[in-house]
């Protein structure tokens, strides 16, 4: 019997975003204060194994807390027009159950038994904004504050699921794996009373002033999306040596449905925009790959090597209605995904280790309606955001320093391609293609290391981004933000301490 028992708490309290709009010059951006995301995250968990003559007991159960703060300037949706910003305070409380039974290895059967249970209320509280200055600018009145809109809601999850998974060896060479897992998910919202919102987008956009006009929003027990599903895994595998293993896999999943807060609502602003839709159902993965993993040359050698096709259906996509930016998720058609991934790690000396890594994708939309293209912005053809080649390259050098002290050195090279960060049209308007519609850059990153080991102690200088390149990496999908670009760190130097017991 063995207890593990495992408590940490995160505090992240970063004084401004690190989005930028490239337009305005390095490293700056445009929010009428700082754009906040702080994050408090404290997580316990109890870990039990249990040995028994035949297999292994596990138990690992989690609870969270997680409380964060979204502070976030919208005014780039009217292109800084009127004073539009949102202060929203979430909070998550979690509890997650997973049991298992599995089997000790090495027989002719090898089997695995359990059940998972995972439990998630999240409260938010919205809080629209203007500013005290455009309100007096405006001459806009009847609000308590700044804020013209306020309410909260929270969202219960459930999910309840059994697993198994059995393999039967053929031979020592050749052998099937089957797993299965049921499932049963139901997620709802509650809007809370107590809210209120108004017309204040509409005056402020049309130029008037005077009172705002007040409406209470209900407090309301939204639809409960709830279902079952099964996915299941199916592996063949062969080992024709005791240097090499090869695959072949077919295994499916899927995401639980998405309920939208705001279903339903119509937009003030603009009433003949997007109704927001109930939600976003269940959408589905089936994944076909092949592969091999060996060893070569007296293990200096070693390489895995994959390919794989995954066939996306009825997908969930988010996106934003246009006169108000109220968020929402959908389902489009489909999408198919192809690629190969490798991995290779030689040692052509005994102080020498060389690491290859790469994939290269495709993926794109292969079925769309035009309802759906409508609502999402999404094109047929139009690829996902996936780079279609990706990599990395290290170089390891370790060397003695006296007789009880070994130095090291790693360098570090990595390429990301670009790739879209969001669908290229404006939902609710297919024909137009969306301004901010962007790609990410093609950026190749170096880092270096070098350091020593002697007994308990370790010491490492680093430099990150050595070259202290800028290129664009992310690209936020949802307009509404001015400042929507994240890029490469910037070149950081430092050293890592380090003793173990």
């Amino acid at each position: 019997l063995s207890i593990r028992l495992l408590a940490s708490f995160e505090d992240s309290e970063p004084k401004d975003s690190s989005l930028i709009a490239p337009a305005l010059g390095r490293e700056k951006r445009r929010s009428d204060r700082p754009d906040l995301f702080t994050a408090e995250l404290a997580a316990y968990n109890a870990t039990i194994n249990y040995d028994f003559d035949f297999g292994t007991f596990t138990s690992s159960s989690t609870y969270s807390d997680f409380d964060q703060l979204f502070v976030v300037d919208l005014a780039g949706t009217f292109n800084q027009a009127i004073a539009f910003a949102l202060d929203a305070y979430a909070y998550d409380t979690i509890f997650v159950e997973e049991a298992r039974l599995a089997s000790n290895p090495g027989g002719q059967f090898d089997w695995v038994i359990g059940g998972f249970y995972y439990y998630k209320r999240r409260d938010v509280d919205f809080n629209y904004r203007s500013s005290p200055a455009f309100l007096a600018s405006r001459g806009i009145t009847g609000l308590a504050d700044e804020y013209y809109q306020r309410f909260g809601n929270h969202t219960n999850s459930n999910e309840l699921a059994g697993f198994g998974e059995l393999t039967y060896r053929f031979t020592d060479q050749v052998w099937l794996t089957g797993g299965l897992r049921y499932g049963s998910v139901d997620v709802q919202t509650i809007t809370e009373p107590g809210g209120f919102n108004s017309n204040y987008l509409a005056r402020a956009l049309g130029g008037l002033s005077g009172p705002l006009t007040i409406t209470p929003i209900p407090a309301g027990v939204g639809a409960k999306a709830k279902g079952s599903k099964a996915s299941y895994k199916i592996s063949l595998s062969y080992k024709p040596s005791d240097d090499l293993t090869s695959y072949a896999t077919l295994s499916t999943g899927f995401r639980t449905p998405i309920v939208n807060a705001r279903a339903g609502a119509v937009s003030l602003v603009n009433p003949a925009d997007i109704v927001i839709p109930n939600g976003a159902g269940s959408d589905n993965l089936k994944n076909y790959e092949i592969g091999a993993k060996g060893t070569f040359l007296d293990g200096k050698l070693t390489a895995n090597l994959a390919a794989y096709i995954i066939d996306w259906k009825n997908i969930q996509v988010q996106a934003n209605r246009v006169s108000d930016s109220v968020q929402f998720a959908t389902n489009i058609g489909a999408a198919r995904s192809k690629g190969v991934e490798f991995e290779i790690a030689a040692m052509p000396t005994p102080n020498l280790t060389i690491n290859l890594n790469g994939s290269v994708n495709d993926a794109k939309v292969t079925k769309l309606s035009a309802s759906e293209a409508a609502i999402s912005g999404a094109v047929l053809g139009g690829r996902l955001a996936s780079p279609h080649f990706q990599g990395a390259a290290t170089l390891k050098y370790t060397f003695d320093i006296g007789s009880d002290t070994e130095g090291f050195a790693t360098a570090t090279i990595s390429h990301v391609g670009s790739f879209p960060g969001l669908f290229p049209n404006v939902p609710g308007n297919p024909n137009a293609r969306q301004a901010t519609y962007a790609f990410t850059d093609a950026f190749e990153n170096v880092g270096l290391t070098a350091g020593a080991a002697w007994g308990e102690w370790k010491v490492t200088g680093y430099v990150e981004n050595l070259f202290d390149n800028h290129e664009i990496t992310y690209v936020h999908p949802e307009a509404f933000l001015a400042s929507r670009f994240g890029t490469l760190i910037p070149r950081t130097v430092g050293v890592r301490f380090g003793y173990s017991m």
